[in-house]
């Protein structure tokens, strides 16, 4: 029993870090924005984010291994982390292109200095 408790604290651990090891965890916050690709979105631009074409790309990107984001209005872009990175961000894929809302914490992962990154926790659509 205990060795399944252990195995389950390592497997979330893993999960969170998928990216590289957490060093520091911020307040948590719910983020508004869209979801992105971070490649597609640095290519196409922010004024197509929700367009087919971007959303076309963005999909491709992640299935090959691309990185989804959320492009905040406001804060900018931020690399998700954590759970909901997992099998190729499977959580986040009905929500490309859209805009939403996502709760969670901005991390600070070790290696990985290039984009902000948020440990999401749950995301819900805005309604319109």
């Amino acid at each position: 029993m205990i060795k399944l408790s252990v195995a389950a604290i390592l497997l979330s651990a893993a999960a969170v870090s998928a990216q590289g090891p957490i060093t520091n965890r911020l307040p948590a916050t719910t983020l508004r924005g869209t979801v992105v690709e971070v490649t597609c979105f640095r290519q196409l631009g922010a004024a197509t984010v929700s367009t087919p074409e971007q959303i076309a790309c963005a999909k491709k990107r992640t299935a090959e291994g691309g990185r989804l984001g959320i492009l905040t209005e406001g804060d900018g872009l931020f690399q998700v982390a954590g759970s909901f990175s997992i099998n190729k961000y499977a959580k986040l894929l009905p929500f490309i292109g859209q805009r939403v809302d996502m709760a969670g914490a901005e991390v600070v992962i070790s290696n990985n200095y290039d984009y902000r990154s948020f440990d999401a926790e749950k995301i819900v659509p805005v309604k319109k």
